[in-house]
């Protein structure tokens, strides 16, 4: 059995294989709490609502249409993205398909954050 008839794909093949930098490599809510908590000696209980309160804020502010900038991280920023239309390429004649505007978010790494990222 090839990667491609598993059904998961290329990707899925990834993730059930551990490769580095791939799905499986991120660290959930529970363990970033975990770990600030043992690093800065203060209870799991107060680092996760503090870590809560400081996401409600961050989304907040992006919903509001405000930029946030998170020294030495980086800056979030609203993004409104026009309505288009597109039409699906493999498939000749389709008609055209109307997207809606919608609204994402850029993040800019910081200047030094993305020096040590990238030496």
């Amino acid at each position: 059995m090839d990667i491609f008839s598993s059904g998961l794909g290329l990707v899925g093949h990834y993730i059930k294989k551990g490769v580095k930098g791939m799905a499986d490599d991120r660290m959930t809510h529970a363990e970033f709490v975990k770990r600030v908590a043992r690093e800065t000696q203060i209870a799991q209980k107060y680092v996760k609502e503090v870590l809560d309160a400081a996401t409600s804020l961050v989304r907040r502010e992006l919903m509001a249409g405000r930029k946030v900038n998170l020294n030495n991280l980086g800056i979030f920023k609203p993004v409104i993205r026009a309505a288009r239309s597109y039409r699906a390429p493999f498939a000749p004649g389709s008609k055209p398909v109307k997207k809606p505007a919608s609204t994402g978010i850029n993040f800019k790494p910081a200047r030094d954050f993305k020096r040590e990222l990238n030496s």
